[in-house]
């Protein structure tokens, strides 16, 4: 009996514990696209972009497509269209984004914009037969952001110098990994036990005590506490 109880709290003492916390957060961000000559940019063919540089947001990369005569590449469109895309990466992705155009005055203020969005993005994986930013990727925007005799109708606010700048926010939801997991012995600098330190059995039992690792409650209540030292 006493043997089988010795191997019972062996195979308990052989359990294993473990905890792990996960923070979910909103990150925003934003990236203001300069285009200097807009009169000229109105001179591409239909369906043709200009794409601005990378930036970052939620641990991505993304760009801004300009189409100064639309997307449609049988014929010119009435309108401009804005499109934001996910930038492509060596795995597919998808994420659900919140993003918002808005067309800035010389001071930088949104002189024009309409309501925030939110989509699905995603993008295929890239490989050596694909670029970062595939052709075929459209992303997600706005196919008639503007028409563009409004756009130089307000030419002394939204054109000044035939500059046209485009400010787009991106909202998304980010991931992020919240150590939690409490010391598995108890520990306590500023604990001492009545007695003389100098005394051996004291000092040993301390350091047992010392070493003894947290009972089940007492592991999850730590788990569980902000103060992760608690």
């Amino acid at each position: 009996m006493a043997a089988a109880q010795s191997l019972l709290s062996a195979a308990v003492r052989q359990l294993s514990r473990s905890a792990h916390g996960v923070v979910v957060s909103p990150v925003r961000g934003f990236q203001v696209f300069r285009i200097d000559g807009y009169s000229w940019s109105k001179t591409l063919a239909a369906g043709d972009r200009i794409t601005s540089g990378y930036f970052a947001v939620g641990g991505r990369s993304w760009c801004v497509d300009y189409y100064p005569n639309g997307t449609d590449t049988a014929k010119d469109s009435d309108a401009i269209s804005l499109y934001l895309r996910l930038a492509g990466t060596y795995e597919k992705q998808r994420v659900r984004a919140e993003y918002k155009f808005s067309l800035l005055d010389a001071a930088g203020n949104a002189a024009y914009e309409l309501p925030a969005t939110t989509s699905i993005c995603t993008c295929a994986a890239v490989n050596h037969h694909r670029d970062s930013l595939a052709e075929l990727d459209v992303g997600v925007g706005l196919a008639e952001f503007v028409t563009k005799q409004e756009l130089e109708r307000r030419q002394e606010t939204l054109l000044r110098d035939d500059c046209l700048a485009i400010r787009c926010d991106v909202g998304v939801t980010e991931l992020g990994v919240l150590a939690v997991a409490p010391k598995e012995s108890h520990h306590n600098s500023n604990r001492h036990d009545d007695g003389d330190d100098s005394d051996w059995e004291g000092a040993e039992s301390r350091e047992r005590r010392r070493r003894q690792p947290l009972d089940d409650r007492e592991y999850i209540r730590r788990s569980l506490s902000k103060n992760r030292g608690a």
